[in-house]
């Protein structure tokens, strides 16, 4: 009696144990979790036409892509020097939501902001992170 209780009540774990276990790709893109500052990424769009996410990209870095392609949109984040890969991370995730199948680095634009640190003014470095988003043509 107590060995088929036992059974009865595995039976269901186990099933839900290896359903868990089983998920496509596609489903596992579509709940990635936001990198670090996605939100605080500035879209201007320069193409409207709808496109699907995408869920691989090429990072040109300052190179143009080598095959045909059309600049949909510029994508820019503010943060501190330090920051940079946060902020290409952040960049690439938005790039990825509006379509594109790589960036192209559109070049940095470093300023200089007066920050206030307890009763003193102190420069606060900070850059302006920019890439285009693109779309490739020969697709």
């Amino acid at each position: 009696m107590r060995i088929e209780c036992i059974k009865i009540i595995m039976a269901p774990l186990l099933a839900m144990a290896l359903a868990s276990g089983c998920a496509s790709t596609s489903s596992l893109q579509s709940q990635e979790r936001p990198p670090p500052k996605a939100n605080r990424v500035q879209v201007a769009m320069y193409d409207a036409t709808p496109r699907a996410p995408t869920t691989t990209l090429d990072y040109l870095g300052i190179n143009p892509p080598r095959r045909p392609y059309r600049v949909i949109a510029l994508l820019t984040c503010e943060g501190a020097p330090d920051q940079e890969a946060m902020m290409t991370a952040a960049i690439c995730y938005r790039a990825r939501q509006i379509g594109a199948n790589a960036v192209q680095d559109a070049g940095t634009i470093r300023t200089m902001k007066m920050g206030y640190y307890y009763f003193y003014a102190a420069p606060n470095p900070r850059c302006l992170y920019r890439d285009y988003a693109i779309v490739y043509t020969d697709q």
